[in-house]
């Protein structure tokens, strides 16, 4: 096949027909999108001096986070771990298990254990950790995706949609071995359409990331699309590290940790983190339930830009769905060959005149999609039959040999589409090709 740019008008019929009013559409082969509201989510620092000397400020913080669910549009709460000082002391457990409740009783959760929830730091085991928080008390939630160990909650990770778009959260132990980063990238290449967010303890401090941040750049995060966003902890401190992984995508690596064993209030803090759909934006508050304030520096309120992962979206359209396809009356009717795709397929002979044959799309946003088309093919159709897609910068024409590659779908190219319910690609009638120009379907998948 060949490509070209369309220069010339196509004339009156082309007028005409973007001016019908059609109605209907083809069904998306995976919904557009969820209502695009504005929605939270709420990252719980270390928490470890709270379960040790103050419970009153940990339920606090979870309470508000029930009392807020509905007006806040609180989705889900991120803890990076610490969430007890001593692993081996019960009480402390006990408070925080009073504190977090059960993910499935208001507002899931999910938590990446810290140093201090660890059996020893050396070995890196969380048995006591996971007698408290094991992985059968987070399988009914409906979010829950899977841990790893498998059998333990070592390393879990959640799905949920919200704001439109679907979210992955990849919450890690401390200091993770090869082995966990290797399952975590196999983790997040199953979902390359979601925006996904990565929960361990120590990764940054401030603005200058540890060993652990630096090696869970370069080997997981940096190296996927669709990261999005880092929550950490462990140092006393607040920071945002924002830098391009390797495909050009933006990620936001955020730490905050206010932890005092000598002093209750700063304990108290969480961040409140709202993403608004409409402005791409996430809005960072610091919060005290506790004390009912707000920490307003520059440090720990703040507005990041945020571009979402486009979200999985392919549509159809054939000659026969209803209010999608327009033709005149020189196209003929087939079932003649069993490649078709549906019940029949619109033919016609080449002429000196465009007279098209059109498809209509509902394009849901401007962006690069890749067109395919479905023909049947045969010794008397057209070895030279012009496809056209409407671009922004002009009518792109792409000729395609129907003779062969008949019934499948074959690409014609990626190309920029503009938003908006419009003729989107039409298969004309003027080539100097022989036989017949068949106009079947057409499948329409963003990329990007």
């Amino acid at each position: 096949m060949r490509i070209t740019k369309v220069t010339r008008a196509l004339g009156a019929t082309f007028a005409i027909m973007l001016a019908t009013a059609l109605y209907g559409q083809a069904a998306p082969v995976q919904a557009e999108a969820l209502a695009a509201e504005s929605f939270s989510i709420v990252m719980l620092p270390d928490t470890q001096y709270a379960s040790e000397y103050w419970p009153e400020v940990y339920r606090a913080q979870m309470q508000w986070v029930d009392d807020n669910q509905v007006a806040a549009n609180i989705k889900y709460v991120l803890h990076v771990g610490d969430v007890v000082d001593n692993h081996d002391q019960p009480f402390q457990w006990t408070n925080s298990k009073s504190a977090m409740g059960l993910p499935t009783d208001d507002v899931p959760y999910i938590i990446g254990p810290g140093n201090h929830d660890l059996d020893s730091t050396s070995t890196r085991a969380a048995t006591i950790y996971n007698s408290h928080y094991p992985r059968s008390t987070f399988t009914g939630l409906p979010s829950f995706g899977g841990t790893y160990p498998a059998t333990q909650n070592d390393n879990a990770y959640h799905t949920f949609s919200a704001g439109g778009v679907d979210w992955l959260v990849v919450a890690m132990k401390y200091a993770p071995s090869d082995a966990e980063i290797a399952w975590a990238n196999s983790v997040v290449s199953a979902y390359p359409n979601h925006n996904a967010i990565l929960v361990t303890h120590a990764y940054q401090n401030g603005t200058t990331k540890d060993s652990n941040g630096t090696k869970l750049w370069t080997n997981l995060v940096s190296k996927h699309a669709n990261f999005r966003f880092t929550f950490a902890g462990h140092y006393v401190n607040a920071g945002v590290i924002t830098e391009k992984g390797v495909n050009g995508n933006t990620v936001h690596q955020i730490q905050a940790d206010y932890q005092d064993p000598s002093n209750r209030d700063p304990n108290s803090f969480m961040r409140v983190m709202t993403f608004n759909p409409a402005t791409n934006t996430l809005d960072v508050k610091t919060y005290s339930p506790y004390l009912n304030t707000y920490k307003t520096d520059a440090k720990n309120q703040f507005v990041l830009n945020v571009t979402p992962v486009p979200q999985a979206w392919s549509t159809i359209v054939d000659n026969t769905t209803a209010g999608r396809f327009t033709a005149s009356a020189s196209w003929g009717t087939s079932t003649y060959s069993a490649q078709r795709y549906g019940a029949d397929y619109r033919f016609a002979d080449p002429v000196s005149a465009s007279d098209p044959a059109w498809y209509k799309v509902n394009i849901p946003a401007t962006g690069t999609y890749q067109v395919a088309v479905w023909y049947s093919a045969n010794a008397g159709y057209n070895n030279d039959t012009p496809y056209i897609v409407v671009t922004p910068s002009g009518n792109q024409v792409v000729h395609v040999n129907q003779q062969a590659n008949g019934g499948k779908w074959v690409s014609l190219g990626t190309f920029t589409l503009a938003a908006g319910d419009d003729n989107k690609v039409g298969v004309s009638r003027w080539t100097a090709g022989t036989g017949y120009i068949i106009a079947d379907a057409v499948k329409v998948t963003r990329i990007s």
